[in-house]
């Protein structure tokens, strides 16, 4: 019986973090009233990208809605970040416009983390691939769109891609 209980508790110690990790991230409670009100939340907009990005569409619903809103709800104001949304984008996620805040969220994370960067092909090449990762992991229709940018990227060819798309 000892074994068996030992191995049951080890199974629960090793486990329990991992089920945890998959539960989701847990919104903040948060007022976005004053600029310093969104700053002080830009790393909990990291993580919830994170999340966005890893979880698969169609899990964990009312969780992902809520991660939506504070991340769409944050972008609406953050003052050290500003997302330009090309036609190509629009384009892409017309048939799952969920799919518009994975990629401003990508956006908005690579700027947080490399504020020096103006580069719209490189923030653009962000936010798309944030959308390509989310898309990679699940719960979303099939799209040649989608499909043929996952093989540029796979041939490192996205950014030329985007820099085309944005008349570059």
């Amino acid at each position: 019986m000892k074994p068996t209980f030992l191995l049951l508790l080890l199974t629960l110690l090793l486990g329990g973090p991992a089920a945890r990790a998959q539960s989701g991230y847990q919104v903040p409670e948060y007022t976005f009233r004053l600029p310093e009100d969104y700053i002080r939340f830009e790393p909990q907009v990291v993580e919830a990208v994170n999340w966005l990005e890893k979880t698969p569409a169609g899990q964990q619903t009312t969780q992902r809605q809520a991660v939506n809103k504070f991340v769409f709800q944050w972008l609406s104001g953050a003052p050290n970040v500003q997302v330009q949304l090309q036609k190509y984008v629009a384009d892409l996620v017309k048939q799952n416009p969920d799919q518009l805040l994975l990629f401003m969220g990508g956006w908005a994370r690579y700027q947080l983390r490399h504020p020096e960067v103006e580069d719209q092909v490189m923030l653009n090449v962000a936010g798309l691939n944030t959308l390509l990762t989310a898309y990679e992991a699940g719960g979303y229709p099939k799209s040649k769109q989608l499909q043929e940018l996952l093989r540029l990227r796979q041939q490192n060819q996205l950014p030329a891609w985007v820099a085309r798309q944005l008349g570059r």
